[in-house]
């Protein structure tokens, strides 16, 4: 009896491992159907256009140096001689300088505006004039910077052997984005009547915020 037994259990076995092969291994597969995305076309920074595309029709990603941070909600023309640095934690462009390191570098962060504060609360908070870490006490140091249609806070972070830091603060809905320019090499830095606009470095974001893509 257990060998009957025994036999009937083995034939199921196999009988559905031949079921299973069949279906599986014999039959043709059956492909997802193509997802139809829209034909409309986004605008890069450098006039360049991308389409819709995958299973979620979303834009193709511009090609540097076109610079794109979704998380962040913008885009960019990278001024000439930058690259991205894969490594750092945020968006981080690099440029060797004349002395090669350090190099230049532009960073883009984003400030959240929180519960009952301004963008101006913001600023404040997030600046911290170096070397001697001095927070802002008002904005007195800031200035404003028109780029386009776009209006800019300028604020000279440090300025300390031959470094010139400064930032771009732009006011959002929701957030402060943040453009910092570290230049090195700046000849007259102790000067007072430097112009830091006119630093090549500090031109060449200048210049690229012209072509900033930002959410509201």
């Amino acid at each position: 009896m257990k060998q009957l037994l025994a036999g009937v259990v083995i034939l199921f076995v196999v009988g559905f491992g031949t079921f299973l092969y069949r279906n599986v291994v014999e039959r043709p597969y059956v492909t997802a159907p193509e997802v139809a995305c829209t034909m409309e076309a986004k605008v890069c920074p450098d006039g360049s256009a991308v389409g819709r595309g995958g299973p979620r029709c979303e834009f193709a990603p511009c090609a540097f140096p076109n610079v794109e941070e979704r998380a962040l909600g913008v885009s960019f023309l990278a001024p000439e001689g930058y690259a991205l640095d894969a490594s750092s934690g945020s968006l981080t462009l690099t440029k060797p300088s004349l002395s090669g390191n350090p190099a230049h570098t532009i960073t883009v962060r984003s400030y959240p505006i929180a519960p009952g504060e301004s963008a101006e609360d913001v600023m404040l908070r997030a600046t911290r004039f170096q070397p001697a870490d001095e927070p802002a006490a008002d904005l007195s140091r800031f200035a404003p910077l028109s780029v386009g249609e776009r209006t800019f806070r300028e604020v000279t972070l440090e300025r300390f052997e031959a470094l010139v830091h400064t930032r771009y603060y732009l006011a959002r809905e929701k957030d402060v984005l943040a453009f910092d320019i570290v230049e090195h090499d700046v000849t007259g830095w102790t000067d007072p009547s430097l112009s830091i606009r006119s630093l090549p470095e500090h031109a060449a974001l200048i210049s690229a915020l012209s072509s900033l893509q930002a959410a509201p």
